[in-house]
């Protein structure tokens, strides 16, 4: 299959929180797709590695529609931390996706 997956990429800017999304899925899904990782990563157990230490971090979420699996791969370092940021960024796409409705 040409393109069996979607792809949500992240740049988080650790200082100010900011981030900048990017890839193939729709601006209103992506808090969900967010959420919905972050599901499968419960009781994954505790990561005891040293996260690099960055100014900016990347993230990138592969869901694959077809297997309703995802492969996340990022420069962090820690899944603890990775996950930190991806709730942040899932919660303020979610406040902006609410303050944007009529």
């Amino acid at each position: 299959m040409a393109n069996d997956h979607l792809t949500l990429g992240i740049t988080y800017h650790i200082a100010d929180g900011k981030f900048d999304v990017s890839g193939d899925v729709k601006e209103e899904k992506q808090s969900d797709l967010i959420y919905d990782f972050l599901r499968t990563q419960m009781g994954a157990g505790e990561d005891n590695r040293k996260a690099n230490e960055q100014d900016v971090y990347h993230i990138q979420l592969k869901w694959f529609l077809h297997m309703d699996r995802f492969e996340p791969s990022s420069d962090i370092g820690n899944y603890g931390l990775r996950d930190s940021i991806l709730m942040d960024v899932a919660s303020k796409l979610e406040d902006k996706i609410v303050f944007l409705k009529p």
